[in-house]
């Protein structure tokens, strides 16, 4: 039955694949990379409610199977709303950058918590991300919605 599945559903994914990877920013935003995107993550939500196996689909698709995770898991919260850009000074960047870290020290819930709370108050991701030596802000945005997720 799993490869059954897999099948069905690969090809309907492979077909969105190269268009959802093009969708950046919020997930509310319209364009048809985000229409793709959003097809793409309703279709394996559907595969995985099957019973479907992420790790299979991600061999099959070629796909990170945290991608694939992250996308199920977070498919029903709010998108983040819009924000304008940062306009905290180095120095407090510097400061939340180091808040972020302290917190990340005590454990993964006071970690998201902090990036949300850092987040709400203007902090740019994509500094943040630089600052803890990450190649992208992607896991912070996951941070955050996970930490509103429980709230």
């Amino acid at each position: 039955m799993s490869d059954t599945l897999v099948r069905e559903y690969s090809g309907k994914l492979e077909k969105l694949l190269p268009l959802a990877k093009k969708a950046y920013g919020s997930r509310s935003n319209t364009s048809p990379a985000h229409d793709a995107s959003r097809q793409y993550t309703n279709l394996l939500k559907e595969y995985y409610g099957k019973g479907g196996s992420l790790v299979a689909m991600a061999s099959e698709l070629g796909v990170a199977y945290a991608g694939l995770r992250r996308r199920v898991v977070t498919s029903d919260l709010p998108s983040l709303p819009p924000r304008k850009r940062s306009r905290m000074t180095p120095e407090e960047t510097d400061q939340a950058i180091n808040r972020i870290k302290s917190a990340k020290s005590k454990s993964t819930e006071d970690y998201h918590d902090q990036l949300a709370k850092e987040y709400d108050n203007g902090i740019s991701l994509a500094k943040v991300a630089s600052g803890l030596g990450l190649s992208s802000s992607q896991p912070l945005y996951y941070g955050v919605q996970r930490s509103r997720a429980r709230d």
